[in-house]
């Protein structure tokens, strides 16, 4: 019951290494066509690929390692500009992206990381083409001088059809501007944690080191520092004074208003970032769930809870959303948070394979799963206790709809909360800004954060 899905995950033992094969020393040109071919597998996500493979014994530089993650992160935000180019230099008839051929193209994939490759780093592909088989370069000269073309309206927008057509229909004009937002990489948010230190005092503590540190615009406990920030060697880090974590997470949590002494479950806890924050709100006192139904994610929360100084949390691995162990817990939990599996396409700036990764069928599976989890996570909570429902999506079908479904299916005995009025209960600055008809919306566009969705209520 993780926010994105991990069905397609395999076990470490089983993972290919994309630089396989090779009986040389790989260069960064075929280091990252082969991370571009394993990404579109989706077995892992890019960033665990390129660290794994920047772990492997081949020997590059900063710069190559740095142009090797570029390029790949590069490729997936814009792939339909890249297989665009790449067909008009080709003299091919224009086509959507095609996935399921990049798998098993490993010269495609090296033109399109060549097209995507950094400017400042293009004497690293230059100096790798030799040793590539084909000139790399080939392809990317070739693109530069083409004749002005009418692009097609993906290769704008970077997006596959289908979605378009969905995000058309939830911001209207703002599509574009929607569309350049996912684009972009994302900041890196923190959030201090209360239980340890003071925002003021720790973003005092960053300046002081040379970091430009800024306040997140809504969050009371959040920072937002420049993507790539190097923070582990920070003391306010290494006592665990930050977590990392986006601001639209952080509200989330502020959402929920865990308080002391209270029974707080977090139903899909996943990796454990918003049980942390609830977990500092209830001031480490009370009894808090982390429910998930991968062990391992739970395991490597226990580290994070130990560098937090929480020791009030209990996971608890369940077996499905239904797990029998619940039932003693029905109708005894004061606020249960339910951040269900979701496509994940609010978060495209930090995980830009997953608009390749999806279809309008995968997302209809998606709202049914998320429709059951919620209808699970609603038993446990008390008369007079909370539910919150949220998403890291950007959809309609897996946002309003599952909302309203559940509204319907609970016959009158939820209440519906304006979020508005709860989160500026909880401190949040400009708490109109972040919410619309009564839910949590944030879009990257418009907020700065990754696009997310909640919705809140209470128990007759």
């Amino acid at each position: 019951m993780s926010k994105i899905p991990r069905s397609s995950r395999t076990p470490a033992s089983r993972r290919s290494n994309p630089l396989k094969g090779h009986s040389r020393p790989v260069t960064p040109l075929e280091l990252a066509a082969g991370l571009l071919q394993q990404t579109v597998r989706f077995q892992q996500p890019p960033d665990a690929l390129l660290a794994q493979a920047l772990r492997g014994p081949q020997r590059l530089g900063a710069r190559a390692r740095a142009a090797v993650g570029d390029a790949l992160f590069a490729a997936l935000r814009d792939l339909p500009r890249w297989c665009w180019l790449r067909q008009r230099v080709r003299g091919e008839g224009v086509s959507e992206v095609d996935v399921a051929r990049l798998r098993d193209d490993a010269a495609a994939c090296r033109d399109i990381v060549a097209l995507a490759w950094p400017g400042e780093a293009v004497d690293v592909l230059g100096a790798s083409a030799t040793d590539a088989g084909p000139d790399a370069l080939a392809a990317r000269s070739a693109a530069e001088r083409l004749p002005a073309a009418p692009e097609p309206e993906p290769v704008r927008l970077g997006l596959p059809g289908w979605l378009i057509e969905r995000l058309r229909a939830a911001v209207g004009d703002e599509l574009a501007a929607l569309a350049d937002a996912l684009r972009a990489p994302a900041p890196l948010d923190v959030r201090v944690n209360a239980l340890r230190a003071k925002r003021d005092a720790v973003l005092t503590e960053l300046r002081a080191a040379g970091l430009p540190a800024e306040p997140t615009p809504h969050a009371p406990w959040g920072l937002r520092l420049p993507a790539r920030t190097p923070l582990q060697a920070q003391p306010a880090w290494v006592w665990g004074h930050l977590e990392v974590q986006d601001e639209g997470s952080q509200l989330i949590a502020a959402l929920v208003g865990a308080r002391r002494g209270e029974t707080v479950a977090d139903f899909c806890a996943g990796a454990g970032g918003k049980t942390l924050a609830l977990g500092a709100d209830m001031r480490n006192t009370g009894r808090l769930y982390a429910f998930d139904t991968v062990g391992a994610r739970l395991q490597r929360l226990q580290e994070r809870l130990q560098r937090a100084g929480l020791t009030h949390v209990h996971p608890v691995t369940l077996s499905h959303e239904n797990d029998p162990r619940l039932q003693r817990l029905a109708g005894k939990i004061d606020r249960v948070l339910v951040d269900a599996p979701c496509s994940g396409l609010g978060t495209l700036r930090r995980h830009p394979e997953l608009k390749w990764r999806h279809s309008p069928q995968t997302i209809a599976q998606m709202a049914a799963l998320q429709l059951r989890i919620l209808t699970a996570a609603a038993q446990l909570v008390r008369p007079g206790g909370r539910l919150v429902y949220a998403t890291c999506s950007l959809l309609p079908e897996e946002n309003d709809a599952v909302a309203q479904a559940f509204q319907r299916a609970s016959d009158g005995a939820f209440e519906l909360l304006d979020a508005g009025e709860l989160l500026a209960a909880a401190r949040v600055s400009r708490a109109d800004a972040v919410t619309a008809d009564g839910a949590l919306r944030l879009w990257p566009h418009r907020h700065g954060s990754d696009g997310f969705y909640a919705v809140a209520w209470r128990r007759r």
